[in-house]
């Protein structure tokens, strides 16, 4: 199954539009918006229920019964589409079109295009310039990040995004700044993901261009230690990976006395018991085949979001999680690690319980 377009791609000139109808439909930032809540939206298109009924299967690929930011965008577009006498169709989606009409709701204004007499991408590549963020830069950047009021250590989406606006850059680009920042991919950035989507802002503002992939110096701590060293400057010990045992050099060699030959004694390694039971790993690979929608042997942020949120458990312990389950930091999590982050939350429900029944008593 095919991922649907980026919210950036479908909007094109459109973005200011297509952001205010999607703010009205999720206020608070939660990044998803509920079957019921889109359903109602929609139909102020003034579209058939049965032309409304293909859009939603179209904008909601994977059946879940809601709409994240994208599968809004696309829904948008579609009505959009059809409003304006195009075919229903998601390989019309990057036809330029006019936005959509929803009733008596009045279309914001579209922001005229930036000219581009003066180019984002300097002489220099990205990996040729310095990113480190300097004392005075974060403290900067801290201040900014208290002054938005962050919730459990977490700002929304639709926070950000008027900040990130406010510097006037394309669209394109802020969108690529914040696919970079949300290195969690839950719509919502910490501290450290805030810090670095406003160094990226201000380096972009310096038209410097904006790296593929986050640089060295802008990976968090934990992730920084886990960079390969360069050949020649490796560490005697490195840092394990994977669970695979770091390599230690052998120790120098002994003299051994001449005796007669004996079998050597192989030294069995005893073997550590995984926290996850056969009865909790039955269970998680079912809930795994339902949430890997499309079938890569991998799910996603955002395949399993919704399992995550039903959990109850707070937001910024669900991050840490998937941060201590994704080892190679990939946004995707396979059978065991997916096994491995569902018993952290059981247990975290489990202990709560507990804790529960012991006050109570």
């Amino acid at each position: 199954m095919a991922a649907l377009p980026s919210p950036t791609q479908v909007a094109g000139n459109h973005m200011t539009v297509y952001d205010a109808y999607y703010n009205m439909v999720d206020p608070n930032g939660f990044g998803t918006v509920g079957g019921m809540d889109a359903a109602r939206f929609l139909k102020r298109s003034g579209l058939s229920d049965v032309i409304l009924s293909r859009i939603w299967d179209l904008s909601d690929p994977g059946g879940r019964g809601s709409l994240d930011k994208a599968g809004m965008f696309v829904a948008l577009k579609l009505v959009a589409l059809v409003q304006n006498g195009k075919d229903l169709s998601v390989n019309n989606l990057n036809e330029i079109v006019p936005p959509p009409k929803m009733g008596d709701i009045p279309i914001p204004k579209t922001q005229p295009p930036r000219p581009t007499s003066t180019p984002l991408i300097t002489s220099l590549p990205p990996s040729a310039v310095d990113w480190t963020i300097k004392p005075t830069e974060r403290e900067k950047y801290d201040k900014l990040f208290d002054s938005l009021q962050p919730l459990n250590g977490l700002i929304p989406g639709n926070k950000v995004k008027n900040v990130l606006m406010q510097s006037k850059l394309p669209f394109e680009t802020l969108g690529r700044i914040w696919d970079l920042a949300d290195q969690d991919k839950d719509g919502m950035l910490n501290r450290h993901e805030f810090i670095v989507a406003m160094h990226l802002v201000y380096k972009a503002l310096e038209k410097y261009a904006i790296p593929n992939t986050l640089p060295p110096e802008l990976l968090p701590p934990a992730k920084k230690n886990s960079i390969p060293t360069p050949l020649g400057t490796a560490p005697l010990i490195s840092r394990p990976l994977d669970g695979v045992k770091p390599d230690v050099p052998p120790p120098p060699p002994t003299i051994q006395p001449m005796l007669p030959s004996t079998k050597p004694v192989q030294s069995v390694q005893p073997t550590i018991p995984w926290v996850v039971t056969s009865e909790e790993k039955s269970k998680s690979d079912a809930l795994f085949i339902k949430s890997d929608v499309d079938k890569d042997g991998f799910v996603s942020g955002g395949e399993i979001k919704d399992v995550f949120l039903r959990s109850g458990v707070p937001q910024q312990i669900l991050a840490h999680i998937w941060s201590l389950c994704d080892i190679k930091q990939t946004g995707k999590l396979n059978n065991e690690q997916f096994a491995l982050a569902m018993w952290f939350k059981w247990y975290l429900r489990a202990s709560e319980a507990l804790n529960q029944q012991k006050v109570s008593r």
